[in-house]
């Protein structure tokens, strides 16, 4: 076939991948450049990106400040981001595969036999199952504010159970935080154990991932780059703890 590829693209396959950290500034100058650009246009105030290549880091570097005025720290290698609805992938979609592969979740069993609180007047939601949960096809609505009512974990966990159905289950994918909120309780009692302790024993612990956690301790707020002025629930800047309103009820 011919090449089509630029010089500058060429002289970029040449020097990949690049050894441990040397020249990564040459190989990853237009991703950083994208980055640093969107720091300019303030899109987010901070970056840390990771490359790997066959099992080996090239490229580790951090870029922009813990807010948009300069006179903040500036974030580094070491800076620990808030994952938000990564969450949903990283932890809870891992540990139901983890679950699945150890015989301990069918993808159709009903959350109903799981969880009998979700059961409700409405014979629809006898239909939906663990695997529309995680296909985000329930029928739940995409996002309620809980927080607004609820006081601790019990009782947003109730007021999620309730939750009307937007759609008929499987007829369409919509995103939802309800879903994944019930599908972690129902993860939970499958496992028998609680979703961030077996995320940091069966997880986090065998990658090596040692500052991936549910809740920071104390001493490593200084490392955590805010992530919202929250001037309508906590009144405060969140730094350290989980931003999402509902997640941090419970």
């Amino acid at each position: 076939m011919p090449d089509n590829s630029s010089p500058n693209t060429a002289a970029a396959s040449a020097l990949f991948p690049a050894p441990a950290y040397d020249r990564q500034d040459a190989v990853f100058a237009a991703a950083f450049d994208l980055l640093r650009n969107a720091i300019r246009a303030r899109a987010f105030p901070a970056a840390s990106a990771a490359v790997t290549h066959h099992g080996k880091l090239v490229c580790l570097k951090a870029l922009g400040h813990f807010l948009y005025e300069t006179d903040t720290p500036e974030t580094t290698t070491t800076s620990i981001f808030d994952l938000a609805s990564l969450t949903k992938v990283v932890a809870t979609t891992s540990m139901a595969m983890i679950l699945y592969e150890r015989g301990l979740l069918d993808l159709d069993t009903p959350v109903v036999s799981v969880v009998p609180e979700f059961k409700g007047d409405d014979p629809r939601r006898k239909e939906i199952t663990l695997r529309m949960l995680l296909a985000h096809s329930s029928g739940l609505p995409a996002y309620e504010k809980l927080f607004l009512k609820a006081r601790d974990r019990e009782e947003l966990l109730s007021a999620a159970f309730r939750i009307p159905l937007k759609y008929d289950p499987g007829s369409i994918a919509d995103y939802s935080d309800i879903g994944f909120i019930i599908l972690g309780v129902a993860l939970e009692r499958l496992a028998q154990d609680a979703l961030d302790h077996f995320c940091r024993q069966e997880i986090f612990g065998p990658l090596g991932m040692a500052h991936t956690t549910f809740d920071p301790p104390l001493h490593w707020w200084s490392l955590i780059p805010p992530t919202a002025d929250d001037k309508s629930f906590r009144e405060r800047i969140i730094q350290g703890e989980v931003q999402d309103e509902n997640a941090s009820v419970m």
